[in-house]
This record gives structure tokens, sequence and C-alpha cells, in this order.
């Protein structure tokens, strides 16, 4: 199997519904299977279905798909740890959010309903390059199916495309303790998010 180049990636988003902060896992539905999506396509609106058993295999991947904000591999911001490609529901990733400012970022901002999940895939190319047969359909002039995808990395980004994806769990959620006071670190804290939000809206809003 051959590995697309960046600029052969499509984007497709899910939701991101919360998020662990004790051990950092988000599990989502990176694509669900078997829903209608309309998404632009070579400058015109089609209607696409991902099929189900489009990432079978992907298992071999665990460590090696990376999680990025806004589809900017600059923007590592974690990874994923499992596949599980035979849910029902789509194919489901655990990710881990690595400790850095962005992670930290992407953690509060996932958690507050402000990011989705979006996958960057390609079809399935086979060693030489060539596409695999049957990696995807034209059910009509305006239907198209997807039957094999290579997933190139899981961005978070603040627009979805599939309403129907959800984060499944959070993992690890633990109840709070006795807090101890910390205003010095909770004004710079508060000071931090005020930023990262100004940020996120000069750039989206």
């Amino acid at each position: 199997m051959s590995e697309p180049q960046a600029g052969e990636l499509e984007y497709r988003s899910s939701q991101v519904a919360s998020v662990s902060f004790p051990d950092r896992i988000i599990e989502l539905i990176v694509m669900p299977y078997e829903h209608e999506t309309v998404v632009p396509y070579h400058g015109r609106m089609v209607t696409e279905i991902c099929s189900r058993g489009a990432y079978d295999g992907i298992e071999s991947r665990n460590d090696r798909v990376r999680v990025n904000r806004d589809h900017d591999l600059g923007r590592t911001c974690g990874r994923a740890i499992a596949f599980h490609p035979s849910r029902a529901e789509g194919l489901v990733a655990e990710l881990k959010i690595s400790k850095t400012d962005v992670g930290e970022e992407t953690l509060v901002l996932a958690d507050d309903g402000v990011l989705d999940g979006s996958a960057g895939f390609a079809l399935l190319r086979d060693a030489a390059g060539r596409m695999v047969p049957g990696a995807e359909t034209w059910e009509t002039r305006s239907r198209r199916r997807l039957n094999k995808l290579f997933l190139g990395h899981i961005a978070l980004v603040p627009d979805p495309a599939y309403a129907s994806a959800t984060v499944l769990a959070v993992r690890g959620q633990q109840a709070p303790g006795p807090v101890t006071p910390t205003p010095n670190l909770d004004r710079l804290e508060l000071e931090r998010l005020r930023a990262a939000y100004a940020a996120i809206d000069a750039r989206y809003g």
C-alpha cells in the first residue's frame, strides 16, 4: 500500500462531545458508516456515503496516525492509540492528546464543544500507487460511495460534516477531590484561555 500525497487527502468531520482530562483520551467516530452527507467534490456538491468495512485492516496502523489541529501538520497535538473499524456506527478511534500548549488548548476547546473531529483520508492504493479496484463507486452522477480508504491523519476542527457522528465515551473520568485555592494560577489560566478563544474568534469569526 502506498501512502497518498498531502494534496490527495479529502477531509470529513464529525462531532466531539466530551473530553477526558485525567487520561487525555478521546473516543470518537472518525467517519460513520452508511450515513449520507453532502460535500463539495471537484467544484460541485455530491452526496457521499462511507461503506461499512471501508477501513478494514487499519488496526495495523495503531500509533502511526497523528492528530493535529485544522489539518495543519505543523500543529500536531496527539496520536491515535487504537482503532475499531468493525463497530456498527463507523470507524471508531481512541486519541491520546499530548501534554503541550496546543494539546492543552485542544482539550479545553473540545470539552467546551468548540472543536470537532475530522478525517484526512484518501482512496486506497496498492504498493505501486494504483488505486485499488472498487475503492469508490458512483451510484449516480451525484452519489458517491467510499469502499476502501486510507486514513492519513485525524484533525480537530471547528466545522463538522457528519451530524450523526459523535464522541462515544470518555475513559477514566474521575470525581473531583478537595480543591486547594490557587488564585494566581487560576488568573493566568483564565488569561491564557481568553487569548486562545480570541485567536479562534479572529480566525473563524
